[in-house]
């Protein structure tokens, strides 16, 4: 009788969740000695969904004679506890077998459940053998968990294999196959078992609509959306919040703005799940201005923004680099306790970085201590968004060094950094890296080291990279006749743009910027007219301030000065000072002081900022002999405070750069090299090698490593010159060939077309 009371009291506070009466009902069975297993099972089951794990298996270890049910409490306590519990779950299941025990139908619906949490494939497919053998597969329950398993560790297509053959199908076995392929992105198979699901069951379900919902998420899917949409309002489904935002998401997520915010509209119960989808949807769309207006909305109507709101609304500051509203959400997050998320986090430091405020992105990056590959990937991309390719190399090092594995972004961030550098070594690094890593040649990664490949005049191994990526878009095509194009290889770039517009991809507005550009390099004047009409007449493609740029450069590398003059002043579109700059520059080359005199007052006239401008067009007006134009130019200059820029470059030796800028003395060894700049300078001046006057010079190529005029000819070093400077630098012996990523060692000290 003592024991019927007791089941029936521990049986109340397990529902109940009563620990503290559980723990006295508990002490008082010890006290009667009134034990059995059914008691046991039963204190172990009262602790197990209590959460008091450790009681629950004391308890159970101190039971004499387990049975079945005593292994199934501890099993599926441990296994609704996270990855934590469920590492502990699959090798108590291992224990239980060699304890001879047989599961039934309730431990495989644990163990299923844990294995999905520790993505433990392995040991989820050997309980799965063991269920077919017991006959405890057939079970709805234990098929759905194993269903969800496999759905959650990626394998949908054994999903699929244990769906088709369950004998029974609830509501929760369609939606978790409805959910496993929308998580695969795989939304036609989706659509596929829901109309499926419609088929055998007259009634929808919630759980499958939202399910289904999430796999649409491109244009492509939006009248399937709204298919299911009015079968959601057919059979009373919209009255689940679940479903509305379901609807929500899906109409945003297909860029379907206006059909998102009306049923945002007609949301009665909107919670913070809603708004967050609606100002996700207004920032995926790129409406960051309408995201921002509907979460002060939100704020003033007294929700509670959830931390998912939070993500969507610094995203939103990101598009359109307001820190100033981001600093406020930031501090609002703050307010709120969101900060320690590492998915806030990470929006936090891609929204510094976009924003250009580096240093503040740096410090939310260290915030945390353990950081995922996301927030690594997003403050490495932050330093290369921002110029900083030295410290994201310096990151991605540390991030190596801490055993972190990279992903297919992280390797193309790092590649972007080496191709800003034109530091090749360090790519090569980085493309063995890749291949050691297993990563294919897909879009992502194909482009980056295609990229910095021809960025750094390798142009065999862009070929190569080029030809072995299995897709290729219309980046992929642009990059390869770009680094063709700017390596004096023009007719080969004009020979791939037509075996791209044999491969049927559509170039666009940069494709035709590389293409013109190498008909520029190659004086190629008719047949760059050509591609420049090609653009409207055939693709469409409206020409942008870039082309007509290309086109007065290829008018004037030709001598057709007129030319280019008539072209600039027939342009369609504002296109500022850059076309007369090109111009000016030109003439200065060719001689025709008239006509660059009268480009260089049409940028007087305009306002220019380039000193450039202002020192051509004063070099222009010594020619002609006009001083007291030269003056009234130089005057111009200093009232509207135009500076020249320093020039600046750098070499990499022996693991070590070296920058120059001009009129800077902080190189350790600019003595030695002012005086071995010296002595090549004699030589080259008793060569005949210099201009024979220090005008002719100036009118050449300005350049500088020393503030005194007899280091103003570096440019002209031949390569024994520059591998003496070389020898000063780092010891090595005279004639050693440079890096190749050496800048020429030349700072330009006035500008030079």
């Amino acid at each position: 009788m003592y024991r019927a009371s007791f089941f029936t009291e521990l049986l109340y506070c397990t529902q109940q969740k009563d620990l503290r009466n559980g723990k006295a009902l508990h002490a008082q069975i010890l006290k009667s000695a009134s034990t059995c297993v059914y008691l046991a099972n039963s204190l172990v089951n009262l602790y197990a969904k209590c959460g008091n794990l450790d009681n629950a298996r004391l308890v159970f270890e101190n039971i004499p004679q387990k049975d079945v049910v005593s292994w199934n409490c501890l099993i599926n306590g441990y296994s609704q506890h996270g990855p934590t519990g469920s590492s502990f779950v699959m090798k108590l299941f291992q224990r239980m077998r060699a304890e001879d025990t047989l599961p039934n139908t309730h431990t495989f619906a644990g163990v299923f459940t844990a294995a999905s949490n520790v993505f433990d494939v392995f040991g989820g497919q050997q309980a799965h053998a063991l269920a077919i053998k017991t006959a405890s597969f057939y079970d709805v329950f234990v098929g759905s968990s194993l269903l969800n398993m496999y759905c959650r560790v990626g394998l949908v297509l054994n999903a699929r294999k244990v769906f088709d053959k369950m004998p029974e199908r609830n509501s929760v076995s369609w939606a978790t196959m409805i959910s496993g392929y929308a998580m695969q992105r795989m939304a036609g198979d989706a659509l596929e078992v829901f109309e499926f699901m419609r088929r055998e069951e007259e009634d929808g379900n919630e759980f499958a609509l939202t399910s289904v919902l999430s796999a649409l998420a491109s244009p492509e899917f939006v009248n399937h959306g709204k298919q299911i949409h009015c079968h959601a309002c057919k059979n009373g489904l919209l009255s689940f919040v679940s479903v509305e935002n379901a609807l929500v998401t899906m109409y945003a997520k297909c860029g379907s703005v206006d059909d998102a915010l009306r049923t945002f509209g007609q949301s009665g119960g909107k919670d913070s799940i809603t708004w967050s989808a609606m100002i996700t949807g207004y920032a995926q769309s790129g409406d960051s201005h309408k995201a921002l207006k509907l979460f002060s909305h939100m704020h003033f109507s007294g929700i509670k923004p959830s931390e998912f709101t939070f993500v969507g609304v610094i995203n939103a500051c990101s598009d359109i680099g307001a820190i100033t509203e981001g600093k406020l959400v930031h501090g609002y997050s703050l307010k709120m306790g969101y900060e320690s998320q590492i998915y806030m986090m990470t929006a936090l430091v891609d929204m510094y970085a976009k924003c250009g405020s580096v240093a503040d992105a740096r410090k939310g990056f260290d915030y945390l201590r353990e950081p995922d590959i996301v927030l690594w990937t997003s403050m490495i991309n932050g330093y290369v968004q921002n110029g900083n390719n030295e410290s994201a190399l310096s990151l991605y090092c540390r991030m190596q060094m801490e055993g972190i594995m990279p992903n297919e972004l992280t390797m193309a961030s790092v590649l972007k950094a080496c191709s800003s550098l034109a530091a090749l070594e360090q790519g090569r690094q980085i493309h063995a890296r890749i291949i050691k890593y297993g990563f294919s040649l897909e879009i992502p990664i194909g482009s980056a080291l295609s990229t910095m490949y021809a960025k750094c005049g390798s142009l065999e191994d862009v070929n190569v990279v080029f030809r072995r990526m299995p897709t290729r878009d219309v980046v992929s095509w642009n990059v390869v006749i770009s680094g063709l194009s700017q390596n004096g290889r023009g007719h080969d770039a004009l020979k791939l743009f037509e075996e791209m517009q044999l491969e049927n991809t559509k170039p666009d507005d940069v494709t035709f910027v590389n293409i013109l550009s190498a008909c520029s390099h190659m004086g190629l004047v008719e047949q760059g007219s050509v591609y420049f009409k090609m653009m409207f007449n055939k693709f469409g493609i409206v020409p942008r301030l870039e082309h007509y740029a290309c086109m007065v450069d290829i008018l004037s590398r030709a001598g057709k000065l007129n030319e280019a003059k008539a072209f600039i002043e027939s342009a369609t579109i504002n296109h500022g000072m850059c076309l007369w700059r090109i111009l000016l520059g030109a003439c200065k080359n060719y001689h025709n002081y008239k006509l660059g005199a009268y480009a260089g007052e049409k940028l007087m006239e305009l306002g220019s900022q380039e000193s450039s401008a202002y020192v051509l067009l004063s070099s222009i007006y010594t020619a002609l002999g006009k001083r007291e134009e030269v003056e009234r130019v130089r005057k111009i200059m200093k009232l509207r405070g135009v500076n020249k820029e320093p020039g600046c470059s750098w070499i990499d030796l022996k693991n070590m750069t070296h920058v120059f800028v001009v009129r800077d003395q902080m190189h350790p060894h600019i003595g030695d090299i002012r005086g071995e700049l010296r002595m090549l300078a004699k030589l080259m001046e008793d060569e005949g090698i210099f201009p024979a006057s220090r005008d002719q010079l100036y009118a050449r190529m300005p350049i500088t490593i020393n503030v005194n005029e007899s280091a103003i000819f570096l440019h002209f070093l031949d390569v024994k010159g520059v591998n003496q400077i070389q020898e000063i630098l780092v010891g090595g012996a005279i004639g050693k060939k440079m890096e190749d990523s050496m800048s020429l060692l030349i700072c330009v000290d006035m500008s030079y077309n």
